[in-house]
């Protein structure tokens, strides 16, 4: 799809790492599908991805954890229903 930041790029498949903070917890999620755009970077993740993501970021907040690094694993396949992906994130493309 056309990125809707920079509208020059177009966007491919990849991964991205998303830290999710809140009260004194911190969440860092790493190896999340996203589309990401060619030209500027911006990393979009689709609704399902999102919601299973926040999910798993309320699962662990109720066990209590102040500081954890997850290894986002899912498989389904990514829509094209996608969301913009926030400020903290880490970019990794295929090789």
């Amino acid at each position: 799809m056309k990125c809707a930041i920079c509208r020059n790029g177009m966007t491919q498949e990849g991964y991205t790492s998303i830290v999710l903070e809140r009260e004194q917890t911190t969440l860092v999620f790493k190896q999340i599908p996203a589309q990401i755009c060619d030209n500027c970077g911006e990393e979009y993740i689709s609704s399902s991805v999102n919601k299973a993501l926040l999910h798993r970021a309320n699962e662990e907040l109720d066990r209590g954890i102040m500081l954890e690094m997850i290894k986002f694993a899912t498989s389904r396949k990514m829509s094209n229903d996608t969301a913009s992906v926030g400020a903290s994130r880490t970019t990794r493309k295929p090789m």
